[in-house]
């Protein structure tokens, strides 16, 4: 099917943008700490990525699977480069108070603090968001995420705690 949709069949390509795109959107989106912008053009490199891939998509897992693993890929790239602009703000001493305070409109309590939480991670350093994510969301050891990062295990731990911590202070001080 997806080779279908890289070849313009209609059907493949409305099943591709409804059907798949939208877990590929999730998974993104929670991520980057709910930059709504910079989920909607991860998935577009993604979907991009993976419509020129198509040909090698084996089928040995599921579309959106195989997606949300180039998803990854680019949110790697993402962070370093958040990172970097991260470092030149800080250098030119640029403070950005202006933070989107717009509440999701939700009924269930549960969708509420899953958005309250994700909203508090975008608020955190790029990199303390970067573990926290590859620690909790990802399950990945501690070991793996310092070698994607670069960094030390004392590191990791250390910006795992500070993330932690930090999380607490942007949840007002309620268990994270």
């Amino acid at each position: 099917m997806l080779v279908a949709a890289a070849a313009g069949d209609h059907d493949a390509l409305r099943w591709l943008l409804d059907e798949v795109a939208p877990i590929v959107y999730g998974f993104v989106y929670a991520r980057v700490g709910g930059d709504e912008g910079a989920a909607e053009d991860l998935l577009q490199e993604t979907l991009m990525e993976a419509v020129k891939g198509a040909s090698n998509f084996r089928g040995d897992a599921s579309a959106s699977t195989w997606m949300c693993a180039i998803a990854r890929r680019r949110l790697s790239r993402y962070y370093e480069s958040e990172r970097r602009a991260e470092v030149a703000r800080r250098s030119l001493r640029v403070v950005d108070d202006a933070r989107d305070s717009d509440e999701v409109a939700g009924t269930a309590e549960l969708v509420e603090r899953q958005d309250e939480v994700v909203r508090a991670l975008g608020r955190l350093p790029a990199l303390q968001r970067q573990v926290l994510v590859m620690k909790y969301l990802e399950d990945m050891p501690v070991q793996d995420i310092a070698a994607v990062v670069k960094r030390s295990r004392v590191q990791v731990q250390s910006l795992l705690q500070r993330g932690r911590d930090g999380l607490r202070r942007e949840l007002g001080g309620q268990d994270a």
